[in-house]
């Protein structure tokens, strides 16, 4: 009888041992990926701040350095992180670009900034088969008001 007690409760150890290592493992997978897609959505923030700065009006659509520092600002938490901005035209809603000095016609060409934001993303732990650094890349066009 003593020897069956004392064989389960070195079985009991192992399972133990083998069941918190799978559990430690995918715990730490979960908290990777949270922190993966929490800069992810830093990235998009960023991209979306640098364009609405741009979209409030025509006179800031000129000003691509104003549009990229308010991204970093936006995304001070992020490391390796840069921005890019640019502005376009169009005559009608989804048509071809045209230059932004042209007439459309009798009306004025539509307006639209464009902010690209990347951030490259180092993974805290390394696991088999997964990149150590990945790019995040959030872009962000808004019509200018």
């Amino acid at each position: 009888m003593s020897r069956r007690k004392s064989a389960q409760k070195g079985s009991a150890l192992i399972e133990f041992a083998l069941s918190a290592t799978l559990l430690i493992t995918l715990a730490i997978g979960a908290v990777t990926f949270g922190l993966a897609v929490q800069q992810g959505i830093v990235v998009a923030d960023a991209a979306n701040a640098g364009a609405l700065f741009g979209a409030n009006g025509t006179y800031y659509i000129t000003y691509t350095g104003g549009m990229q520092i308010v991204s970093w600002v936006a995304a001070a938490e992020a490391s390796n992180f840069t921005a890019t901005a640019s502005y376009f035209c169009e005559c009608t809603a989804g048509g071809s670009v045209v230059s932004c000095s042209s007439a459309c016609g009798t009306d004025q060409p539509l307006y639209y900034v464009k902010v690209i934001a990347t951030e490259t993303y180092t993974n805290p732990f390394r696991y088999l088969g997964l990149p150590s650094t990945f790019t995040l890349q959030s872009t962000t066009v808004m019509p200018v008001q």
